[in-house]
């Protein structure tokens, strides 16, 4: 055998060595062949999914409004049970009705009826996320979710779906609209004193004592709007015993004390409080400052992404009506759900999403359903 003879056959060993090296890499890591990818979570957590995700589990409370935002809503395969019992998704998206609902409550998921949805991906916070990792392969991708999430945070967050799902663009529209809204409410109460700046109390619960501190994600909603949380120096962020993690309870005599001008509720009627013999005490009682808290897809007291463009604008404009008696609040909230949601809302459900009324709905539907 030549010299050059053998020096080409070793070439050629050499080649095939190396095409057979990348066929079994290729085998291994399904992430270098076509139809995956590799993707990092808000965890920092780097895995494997399909390429492109047909087949989409959201199983965070207030994820689900993401699949309308990003216009992948028909690729959901499950969702949680408040997802399916939104009236305002059920109305503007039948189909809702027929998904799967394995996660109820938080660290409460069926996984059977998780694992027969097939999901290509689920996309929760902890402990949801935990659950399933530990119990299934199906890919999981981790949410930063906390009661603290503020205005950054929701960017962050739209943009990790917008990055997940291929649709960065709906994303940046996303961001756009809230920056604009967030921008035309402080540039209208950014002069207003702090001696003169309204003092806000939410009021949640049958009780109204259930409240949201300053250590959350409504501190900066009520700031954003001009106002003053009566609550801020109440730390409510961790588990409390019979509550959502990020709301706390307080006293009656508190509420006295802090006496706030402005009165957001989520249960029962206005009326109900002139009549109390404490509560009518209270300066927001008296001069009848009492209103129920907006919702629309989800309720707003946890840091959405619905919330955070409609609930300071609508409080800033109880707060201030004059500073924003040129802005038709009715259409902005139209506008909003049209652009983003991609929801043509007619004039009854943007009155709705302002005075509460899908979240008395939502609860009485949950309520029955047991």
């Amino acid at each position: 055998m030549t010299k050059i003879r053998f020096i080409c056959l070793l070439v050629s060993l050499l080649v095939i060595l190396f095409l057979a090296r990348q066929y079994t890499q290729e085998k291994k890591d399904p992430s270098i062949g076509k139809g995956f990818r590799t993707i990092t979570d808000m965890k920092g957590r780097s895995f494997v999914v399909a390429d492109p995700i047909q087949r989409i589990a959201l199983l965070g409370g207030p994820t689900g409004q993401v699949a309308f935002m990003l216009e992948v809503q028909d690729k959901l395969c499950a969702v949680t049970n408040t997802l399916k019992m939104s009236k305002l998704v059920r109305e503007m998206y039948p189909k809702i009705r027929l998904l799967p609902g394995p996660r109820t409550t938080s660290g409460s998921i069926n996984i059977e009826e998780l694992i027969q949805s097939n999901p290509d991906i689920v996309i929760a916070g902890d402990p949801d996320g935990r659950i399933v990792l530990d119990k299934t392969r199906i890919p999981v991708a981790f949410l930063e979710d906390s009661m603290g999430d503020g205005i950054v945070d929701m960017k962050r967050e739209i943009r990790f779906y917008g990055y997940v799902f291929n649709t960065p663009d709906r994303a940046e529209r996303y961001v756009a609209f809230l920056e604009r809204i967030i921008t035309m409410v402080t540039e209208r109460t950014k002069d207003i004193p702090a001696a003169q700046r309204k003092r806000v109390f939410q009021g949640y619960s049958p009780s109204h004592l259930v409240t949201l501190g300053g250590d959350t994600f409504m501190q900066e909603r009520i700031e954003l709007a001009g106002c003053m949380n009566t609550a801020e120096s109440v730390v409510t962020i961790g588990k409390r015993s019979g509550l959502h993690a990020g709301l706390g309870e307080i006293s009656m005599e508190q509420v006295l004390e802090w006496n706030p001008e402005i009165l957001v509720i989520n249960n029962g009627k206005p009326d109900d409080l002139i009549k109390h013999p404490q509560w009518r005490h209270v300066k927001a009682v008296q001069n009848n400052q009492i209103y129920a808290q907006p919702a629309g897809v989800f309720i707003f007291n946890r840091p959405t992404m619905e919330s955070a463009v409609i609930f300071p604008l609508w409080l800033a404009s109880i707060a201030y009506p004059d500073r924003f008696e040129d802005i038709s609040l009715p259409s902005l909230v139209k506008e909003f759900y049209k652009q983003i949601f991609g929801f043509d809302l007619n004039d009854q459900q943007a009155n709705d999403i302002l005075t509460g009324a899908y979240e008395v709905r939502m609860m009485k539907g949950i309520k029955n359903r047991g």
